[in-house]
């Protein structure tokens, strides 16, 4: 084949629909950088610097599509693709890491206990500061595992030993990444439902970022199993030879969740 002629792609891709989420994750990054870094100093904020991963992811998701746009200039060049397709895949990841950050400040033990007081989680005793930093850490290794395998079936053109090697990475690495997000929502739902049960005041803006967190973590798992199944099923599979499930399945549902969390930001609900 010649090389003029050859295509890392599976189909057809759209350019225009590149540009289109590449210009809608650039403005949602602009106000998450407003709201992150700007918006606490103009008053008595609390400073989210927490959210700062979920700004790299933000922008992380703006390059990797503009990045896309090149590539679909060059279908031909497995690094651009390679790059694009690693960016928009670990991008979530970052967003996942700032949402278990923000854990520690939305986990109330009862009366006036420090930051050390156990609290108890399905019969399981656990410190409340270790919960932030074990999903963290567990969000770390979920991201070395994807970008290493995507980077692993990309550098062979997704064909022979590496496609098979680096599948098997990144599914794991997902897979993690999915597990790891339901362990974090039911932990929250299980403190939630404590609080009440318990008859706690829950404060307002506590309230609103918890429902923040909730309606982003559909979008994310819709977003986090669909890769699973891609993957899963191979290069071969419908999915894998259509662009529209990569936007519908991928780009919309992240936008989503991100933007979400733009305004269930903690830097406008939490004092």
């Amino acid at each position: 084949m010649d090389s003029e002629d050859f295509s890392i792609y599976f189909y057809n891709p759209s350019l225009p629909a590149s540009v289109v989420f590449t210009i809608l994750y650039f403005f949602t990054s602009l106000y998450h950088l407003y709201m992150t870094v700007l918006f606490p100093r103009r008053g008595h904020r609390q400073r989210a610097g927490y959210f700062i991963p979920l700004l790299i992811g933000a922008f992380l998701e703006v390059a990797g599509y503009a990045i896309r746009c090149a590539s679909l200039k060059d279908v031909s060049s497995i690094p651009l693709y390679a790059v694009s397709a690693t960016l928009i895949v670990i991008g979530p990841v970052f967003v996942c890491a700032s949402l278990y950050m923000l854990m520690d400040r939305l986990i109330w033990p009862s009366g006036e206990g420090n930051g050390e007081k156990q609290e108890s989680f399905l019969f399981v005793r656990v410190r409340r500061l270790w919960l932030p930093r074990i999903f963290v850490t567990l969000d770390v290794i979920s991201c070395l595992v994807q970008a290493s395998g995507s980077g692993i079936a990309a550098s062979g053109n997704w064909e022979g030993a590496e496609k098979d090697t680096g599948t098997g990475v990144l599914i794991g690495g997902l897979v993690l990444q999915v597990l790891t997000f339901v362990a974090f929502l039911l932990i929250v739902g299980s403190f939630n439902l404590k609080a009440k049960r318990d008859q706690q005041t829950i404060p307002d803006g506590a309230k609103k970022l918890i429902t923040g967190i909730y309606i982003s973590g559909f979008f994310i798992l819709v977003r986090s199993i669909y890769r699973v199944i891609e993957f899963a099923l191979g290069v071969d599979s419908y999915i894998f030879s259509h662009e529209w499930p990569l936007y519908v399945l991928e780009a919309v549902p992240m936008l989503i969740a991100i933007s979400l969390l733009g305004w269930y930001h903690p830097a406008r609900f939490l004092s």
